[in-house]
């Protein structure tokens, strides 16, 4: 695809970025350096830290202003300035085409989100907790609105979705879909340690497990996974992101919890591959997960994408081997994957995709909840507890995170993840057990209120079909 092209038509896109973290500031810049893109509004919950990601971007000082009110964003605008403010609810009235939301934070990327699509704004959303809860909805209230609801691409769901429609479209067999995890687990064979997020472990013994013997790739995958128990293999962000892929594309997790194997680069997709072509899926079109091990000198999957396919030629498959391509042991699937994912750098690809062409990125159009993000207990919790979501990865202590079909909120439904967090639990939880409605009371919240309007329309059957995009927006 040449890109010149195919954004050739349109005008300047404008932008306005909720969030001035990374992801933001990195859209901020981005449109610092390209013709059809402007982004002159950036909200944070600290507007001086708004106004900084503006000055990050390149915004001198002097053409910055931080807006209190609606009336002082509307001047600032007339002046041509760019605007630091705290509430969607103080620019939400202003000219600009597409709310990239960023935040992070659940609650306010629904609330955020449904606000712009009310207000007549498209939406890209990289706040995936947000997506995994209220995707659907919010994908068909834009659809009502003549706006779209979309991924951005320089998150792995909008790339991999990206992906998995191309070799779609080609006409590959896809036995698998997924990512590397965000950390490699990078080997020191002089220390036998595995540095993962700038922690060593202990590893020893792991140079008996580093190359595969035909016949025993299982086995000796799994003594991997053992003798680095240590590190985590899987993380709440890493389902959250599956989950928005499941519901995009009709992709479904081989296991709740993924098989989130430790593999090389070249070994992907011959564990990544079914059962009796000695992979560990049970079943064709699979998401997954893995975390890339290996050697400092080697190259780094930089939590990029990935789909593993049949081969259907073996002369064909044999010669891109010769190449370089990644085949399985066996010969018969092969790994086609992007080691990268450049966050907001790369975003503004998919905000020219939708207001200039009206297409979401990747061509996901996720109207129907086919699965949900849940908890699995993982120690015993008392009546009463707190539920509290920490860290950098979102993580609420003694839950493991799960993929299930949805359900709509119900006494005896699995609690979608991301509703948990200030939860307090009502009765007591034995470890092992998924967390359900009866378990805890959750607060009262957007995100809360937008699940329930998804819940009641998917029950109805109303959400709107994929079909209804050419209309809505013409």
């Amino acid at each position: 695809m040449n890109y010149l092209q195919h954004f050739e038509k349109g005008k300047v896109v404008e932008a306005c970025i909720a969030g001035a973290g990374d992801f933001g500031r990195g859209v901020l810049r981005q449109a610092r350096q390209m013709e059809k893109l402007s982004a002159r509004i950036a909200i944070d919950i600290n507007p001086e830290k708004a106004a900084d990601a503006l000055r990050h971007a390149g915004i001198p000082n002097d053409q910055i202003m931080v807006c209190h009110s609606q009336n002082d964003a509307e001047k600032a605008w007339q002046k041509g300035l760019f605007i630091a403010t705290t509430a969607f609810e103080t620019i939400q009235a202003l000219p600009f085409d597409i709310l990239v939301e960023s935040t992070g934070i659940p609650d306010v990327g629904a609330r955020y989100a449904e606000a712009a699509l009310l207000a007549g704004k498209h939406v890209g959303i990289a706040t995936k907790e947000t997506e995994s809860v209220v995707g659907p909805y919010l994908t068909s209230l834009a659809y009502q609105q003549g706006r779209l609801f979309t991924p951005l691409d320089g998150d792995q769901p909008s790339l991999l979705i990206g992906l998995l429609t191309w070799a779609r479209t080609l006409g590959f067999e896809i036995i698998a879909a997924g990512k590397s995890s965000e950390y490699d687990f990078i080997w020191d064979e002089a220390n036998e340690t595995v540095t993962c997020n700038g922690t060593a472990f202990p590893a020893p013994g792991l140079s008996g497990l580093w190359e595969l013997p035909a016949g025993r790739e299982r086995d000796v995958v799994e003594a991997r996974g053992k003798l680095l128990a240590a590190i985590p293999q899987i993380s709440v962000p890493d389902l959250c992101e599956m989950v928005n892929v499941a519901n995009a594309t009709g992709l479904s997790p081989d296991r709740p919890e993924l098989h989130a194997m430790v593999l090389r680069t070249t070994e992907v997709p011959t564990l990544l591959d079914i059962q009796n072509q000695g992979g560990v899926l049970q079943g064709l079109e699979r998401l997954e997960v893995f975390n890339c091990l290996r050697r400092p000198d080697e190259l780094s999957f930089a939590g990029g994408v990935f789909v593993v396919v049949r081969c259907e030629d073996a002369h064909v498959w044999s010669l891109l081997r010769d190449k370089g391509h990644v085949l399985s042991h066996s010969g018969s699937s092969a790994m086609i994957y992007l080691p990268r994912h450049l966050l907001g750098l790369e975003a503004p690809i998919s905000l020219l995709d939708v207001v200039i062409n009206g297409q979401t990125s990747g061509g996901g159009h996720a109207t129907t909840p086919r699965f949900d993000l849940t908890a699995r207990a993982t120690q015993h919790m008392k009546a009463g507890q707190h539920l509290e979501m920490r860290g950098h990865h979102r993580h609420i202590e003694g839950l493991r995170p799960e993929l299930h079909p949805a359900a709509a909120l119900a006494p005896e439904a699995k609690v979608p993840f991301y509703l948990l967090p200030g939860a307090q639990v009502i009765r007591d939880i034995a470890p092992n057990q998924p967390i359900t409605l009866a378990d805890v009371a959750l607060p009262e919240s957007t995100l809360k209120q937008l699940r329930e309007k998804q819940d009641q329309l998917f029950q109805q059957n109303t959400l709107v079909p994929k079909a209804a995009i050419d209309s809505a927006l013409n």
